[in-house]
């Protein structure tokens, strides 16, 4: 049930800040793969990085919540 939450939550983000996600997806990907040649491909630089992103900030969100709380 957690998850389904979460993938809402996410899914909805997603679609409100597509501009941001698609720069932020370009800008990784131009990073990655052109300046850094890294081997990586190019769906992965445009598509898990910027969700990984994501994810960081949302569990960052959720421990400042869980500290705030235990105080």
């Amino acid at each position: 049930m957690v998850m389904l939450v979460v993938g809402s939550m996410l899914t909805n983000t997603i679609r409100e800040e597509y501009e941001l996600f698609a720069q932020m997806a370009a800008t990784t990907t131009h990073l990655l793969v052109d300046v850094a040649e890294l081997p990586v491909s190019r769906e992965i630089a445009e598509v898990v990085v910027p969700l990984g992103v994501l994810m960081g900030v949302w569990v960052f969100a959720y421990e400042l919540q869980r500290l705030s709380r235990s105080d």
